[in-house]
Formats: C-alpha cells, structure tokens, sequence
C-alpha cells in the first residue's frame, strides 16, 4: 500500500518545524513568505491534496534556493570569480546553481532536475502528457525534496548581505 501524503508529511520534520537560519535577517519578508507557504504546503498534504501539493511544493522549493542562492551570493562569487544573483531566473536555473555550486558542501541534497517538471503540472498539457499516476509521485517526491533541502539547510548560518 502507498504512504498517504499525510503520513509522509507527518514524518517530514524538517517541514513541520521548519529552521530558516539560513536567512539573513534583511530577508525577513523572504522568510515570512516561505514559512506562509510552507504551513499551506503542510495543510494541503493532510488534506491529501495531490496536485496541489506537487505544485505548491515546486513553489516552496523555488523560494528556499531563491533566498538561499541570494544570501550566498558573494560566496559563489568568491568561489567563481564573478557572480551576480538573477532574480529573474526560473526554477530550472535556481536549482543548476545550486547543484553545481553546493554540490560539495551539501551533498546529501542534490536536487534532481524532475523537480520542475513536477512543478510545471500547473499546467494542463504537462500532466496530459505525464503518466496518470504522475500527481501521486510528484506530490510524495516534492514532500521528500523539500524536507530534505530544509534539513540541511537549517544547519547553515546566515550570512549578512552586504
């Protein structure tokens, strides 16, 4: 039998206690904005919410690596050379950087590339072209995903921005 969203969610607990020192304090509206959308992530999953969860999920896991890559700009920069956060970036960029720049420093979370095709069943012709199953699979993976980033990230100080 599979896991419902619900006990998946509940066993997530990086989600439900959410630590978002990895925010620099010139963020706060950052941090209010993905805590808001992380209690709705958690309702939507005891609701067992397939769909929206895979969704909303994606959107939670766009504004931890917005926020994250933002505050570690100048440690990327140092680490390449030059560096200069996008704000208009996607998702799919977001995640790019973030694999290729913290690969090494937090290697038990490497985000797949999946991640946005999940996201982007917002729109109707992704998930007509997915497998039926694919708002079940995504919704579970994303949980997993976001738990996962929130956990090691929480290990993380903030920097301040300069």
């Amino acid at each position: 039998m599979t896991a419902t969203l619900k006990s998946i969610c509940d066993q997530c607990t990086s989600l439900n206690n959410p630590r978002l020192d990895f925010i620099p304090v010139e963020l706060a509206r950052h941090r209010d904005m993905i805590l808001r959308d992380i209690r709705e992530l958690v309702a939507a999953a005891s609701a067992e919410l397939e769909k929206t969860v895979a969704i909303l999920a994606g959107s939670v896991l766009e504004g931890i690596l917005y926020t994250f890559i933002k505050s570690q700009e100048n440690y990327i920069a140092e680490r390449r050379g030059v560096f200069v956060f996008d704000p208009n970036h996607s998702l799919q960029n977001y995640v790019s950087i973030f694999n290729k720049w913290f690969r090494d420093v937090l290697p038990n979370v490497v985000i797949p590339d999946i991640v946005v095709d999940y996201r982007d069943l917002v729109h109707i012709n992704r998930e007509l072209n997915s497998a039926p199953e694919v708002c079940t699979s995504a919704s579970r993976d994303m949980l997993r995903i976001v738990d996962a980033l929130l956990g090691e990230l929480g290990q993380f100080a903030a920097p301040a921005i300069k």
